[in-house]
């Protein structure tokens, strides 16, 4: 099945899961592929704080798309935002199975995100820098800063929520119209 894409790739706590809300809002299907690997964690009977390890052991194992490969299995509509790309072979893989429209990148600098990571408090977040810098050294380790530094457009997340969820909805009223044309 073909189907549009907008592809949204930012390191952790960068703001992905708040663009994801967005697009939601306005009707157009999301699949976070975090939640992908989380799932994927808790049904080989482990703690979602070993998503990471996990996801790591399935890129070593059967190739660094496995988790697009896993994503396009949930995808329903002709149109959809797919969140949490983390590498080019994804982006390939996805070309491969879809009209690409645009690759998006948010970004934020590294204290906002930590204090956002440490908010959540989601399974597989970090509570101190350390493990923080961690996280974003195995993000990185699978390529996602080449990813960030050739995405098509960047929305910035260093201001106050409402303002880049403004942002955020003004970029998808402009981008929906053209992908789905």
């Amino acid at each position: 099945m073909k189907f549009k894409a907008i592809l949204i790739v930012g390191m952790p706590g960068s703001g992905k899961d708040e663009f994801a809300d967005v697009a939601r809002s306005m009707k157009v299907e999301v699949v976070n592929m975090g939640d992908i690997v989380r799932e994927y964690t808790r049904e080989m009977g482990l703690d979602v704080s070993q998503s990471g390890l996990v996801a790591a052991q399935e890129r070593e194992k059967n190739g660094k798309d496995i988790w697009a490969k896993r994503t396009l299995e949930k995808i329903r509509t002709s149109f959809v935002v797919i969140e949490g790309i983390r590498n080019e072979e994804e982006i390939a893989r996805f070309r491969k199975e879809a009209d690409i429209g645009l690759v998006v990148g948010i970004g934020s600098g590294r204290k906002n995100r930590f204090e956002r990571m440490v908010k959540r408090g989601r399974g597989d977040d970090p509570t101190t820098m350390e493990e923080f810098e961690t996280r974003e050294n195995r993000e990185l380790s699978w390529g996602i800063g080449r990813v960030l530094a050739t995405s098509d457009s960047y929305i910035c997340n260093d201001g106050p929520i409402d303002e880049f969820r403004i942002k955020v909805r003004q970029f998808l009223s402009e981008h929906i119209v053209q992908q789905n044309s």
